[in-house]
């Protein structure tokens, strides 16, 4: 493992990634496409961090852009990744509006085979993926698979077709600049319809080498349709593009709920011992800060209190 030293010198841009989603083959297939660049710049910067944990990270916020793309209204899906690695948890919340989020246990975390990041080595492959959605009913949609190599992209092309039984092609790619952040970073989803034919399996199995080498095509072809044409010459059909970001919906008032259920016990020594308190998002880093007048108002509400008695 090497240490990572980063030089905060680029202009960042305005945190928006770009997801299509289209029909192809006769619209026997559906395509989902991310480029997630600015989002994965955007976890690298509030998370600092190294190459082989934002190469993870990134690509497994790809993969919940793309999952959130088949949701709708208010649903949301959080994805669970333990692979027993260096990186420790990989956790990822997105939803049906383009939002996503995420955080690794470790981020200080950089591995590379021949000078290309490994992210088999830094995730591990002896551990489990789960997938937590919330579709607005009763309960939840929970899945749980084992990890089968470490590769996200063969690892969800395996949940797909066993806990969702869509057969599936899954290809993601990134490069990253001197300075640690990413240059490229994407990803493509391709499931088949239940009206596929035979014909657009072997179809979609002739592209499998082109598509092996994903880094290099978010970088030959910028703009993602051309990757569209690439793939299916003017057989697709672009159902929508919608714009997508690294969004977290923390607040303090949030948070003051949390320490609330903390209990007054707790609250109450809290206020004795520091006179204060410091709230940490695990998401997006966002510090949030109490002082000894709102953790009172706090420690009235967690005694039973109306919340309106308190502001």
């Amino acid at each position: 493992m090497a240490f990572y030293t980063r030089i905060y010198v680029v202009k960042w841009r305005k945190n928006m990634g770009i997801l299509i989603k289209a029909l192809a083959l006769n619209k026997r297939i559906r395509v989902f496409l991310a480029d997630t660049v600015d989002i994965t710049n955007e976890a690298i910067k509030r998370h600092d961090l190294w190459p082989s944990a934002a190469s993870v990270l990134g690509k497994t916020m790809t993969i919940g852009t793309m999952m959130g793309a088949m949701l709708k209204g208010e649903e949301s899906l959080t994805i669970k990744i333990d692979g027993n690695g260096p990186i420790g948890n990989v956790v990822v919340e997105a939803d049906a509006k383009g939002n996503v989020r995420g955080y690794v246990s470790r981020e200080h975390v950089h591995f590379d085979n021949k000078q290309t990041i490994d992210d088999v080595t830094t995730l591990g492959y002896n551990g489990y993926i789960e997938v937590i959605k919330d579709l607005k009913l009763k309960d939840f949609f929970i899945s749980t698979i084992p990890i089968q190599t470490g590769d996200l992209a063969k690892d969800f092309t395996y949940y797909f077709a066993t806990s969702e039984q869509t057969p599936s092609l899954i290809s993601l790619g990134s490069y990253f600049t001197t300075d640690g952040f990413a240059q490229v970073f994407g990803g493509i989803l391709i499931q088949l319809l239940p009206d596929a034919l035979e014909e657009d399996i072997t179809y979609l199995e002739n592209k499998v080498e082109l598509l092996r080498s994903y880094s290099k095509l978010l970088k030959e072809y910028p703009h993602q349709e051309e990757i569209l044409k690439l793939l299916f010459n003017d057989d697709y059909h672009i159902i929508e593009t919608k714009e997508i970001q690294f969004k977290c919906p923390c607040s303090k008032e949030k948070f003051a709920g949390g320490i609330a259920s903390l209990g007054k016990e707790e609250i109450s020594e809290m206020i004795a011992k520091d006179h204060k308190a410091e709230v940490i998002c695990h998401y997006c880093k966002e510090v949030y800060h109490y002082n000894e007048e709102e953790l009172n108002k706090i420690l009235i509400y967690a005694k039973g209190k109306k919340k309106d008695e308190i502001n």
